[in-house]
């Protein structure tokens, strides 16, 4: 029969321990991280769809770094990936995007131009706050742009700038 030594009652407390801290850890923080994914799976699904890759953007971590502590117009979250030289005519483009974004999104508005230019901004709660996409297809590039915003306070900047003049909160 194995020696217990006197601490093992305690490395028993503290693995248990250990366990619950891991467990309230992923509690509140999976979902975050899920969320945060969520765009991240649209844009792969959309390159496994074209075979383009998203562009590297220098410095936007420091972008949403800011727009995550500042919340300037209750946005309190961003994303943008940038797909260069697509090539894609505008009912294909919507018709990925719409694939890609899945049918939690809601569409809102769709535009496209004679030219082959194409916007889709699609909509859904989260809680008491809004996200938007902006998918945009323009000549060569095609843009993805999410951001989580607070209605009232996105619609009291609006008021604020609706002349032009006002501050930032």
């Amino acid at each position: 029969m194995p020696r217990l030594s006197a601490s093992f009652p305690v490395r028993l407390a503290l693995r248990g321990t250990t366990a619950a801290v891991g467990a309230l850890f992923v509690g509140l923080f999976l979902p975050v991280v899920l969320q945060a994914g969520e765009f991240d799976w649209m844009v792969r699904e959309f390159s496994r769809e074209t075979g383009m890759q998203p562009t590297h953007i220098p410095f936007f971590g420091l972008a949403k770094f800011v727009v995550a502590v500042g919340h300037p117009a209750g946005t309190s979250e961003l994303n943008l990936a940038i797909f260069e030289n697509a090539d894609l005519d505008a009912a294909r483009f919507s018709r990925i995007t719409d694939d890609a974004v899945g049918s939690a999104w809601k569409p809102m508005v769709r535009v496209r131009s004679k030219s082959g230019e194409s916007t889709n901004i699609y909509a859904r709660p989260s809680g008491k706050e809004m996200r938007v996409l902006i998918a945009t297809l323009d000549h060569s590039d095609a843009t993805f742009v999410e951001v989580r915003v607070q209605p009232e306070a996105l619609m009291r900047f609006v008021d604020e700038h609706k002349d032009g003049h006002g501050h930032w909160n």
